[in-house]
């Protein structure tokens, strides 16, 4: 990473399209879907797909890209293949739907948001992210990420805006639903507790 840009160079463009075109299939987006998702032009991710590339992207297009596969941050320019976890929601009763499509209307009721906002700040620090860097990955405002910390949620938090978070804190999909005391990738808790 040179800044805040990532160099892709020539010879890594076909495997990254790949990369990009096959989760997308995987998790049953449209190029629409998953380019709303990222805030990219679908024109744009139509290029990406076909190995069009542009010499470097900056890290927060990456990470946005990241968060709306449902991928570890550094998994779509990585060259090692990771297995990434099933897409699908398993996390029991926590989710009730709202419609017949999974994951799209999916709503996480208000009492268990209250109680995953101050852990997911408690992780984010513990990874040492900026609140602007997870933001960016969840395709929210820094303030609005300000709030899930705080447990308030204007909105019930969608299954895909939680999908998005805990990908955003490199858990698993479920995870931030059930946590660990720490980070489970074994990060160091912050020295001092948070004001």
């Amino acid at each position: 990473m040179t800044g805040d840009r990532e160099w892709i160079p020539r010879a890594d463009a076909p495997r990254i399209a790949q990369r990009l075109r096959e989760r997308r299939r995987a998790l049953g987006l449209t190029q629409v879907e998953l380019a709303g998702n990222a805030k990219l032009a679908k024109s744009t991710l139509v290029h990406w797909e076909k190995g069009r590339l542009p010499d470097t992207l900056s890290a927060g297009t990456v990470i946005a890209l990241e968060a709306a596969l449902q991928a570890p941050q550094g998994w779509l320019l990585s060259h090692e293949g990771q297995p990434l976890p099933d897409s699908g929601f398993e996390s029991g009763n926590a989710v009730g739907c709202e419609s017949g499509q999974p994951g799209q209307k999916e709503r996480i009721p208000r009492a268990r948001c209250q109680e995953l906002g101050p852990r997911a700040g408690r992780l984010r620090e513990e990874l040492g992210l900026s609140v602007a860097e997870v933001a960016r990955a969840c395709a929210v405002s820094r303030p609005t990420l300000l709030q899930w910390e705080r447990g308030t949620f204007p909105k019930a938090l969608t299954a895909n805006q939680l999908r998005a978070w805990e990908c955003a804190l490199l858990l698993a999909p479920g995870q931030l639903l059930t946590p660990p005391v720490s980070h489970p990738g074994g990060a160091n808790p912050p020295s001092e507790p948070p004001e």
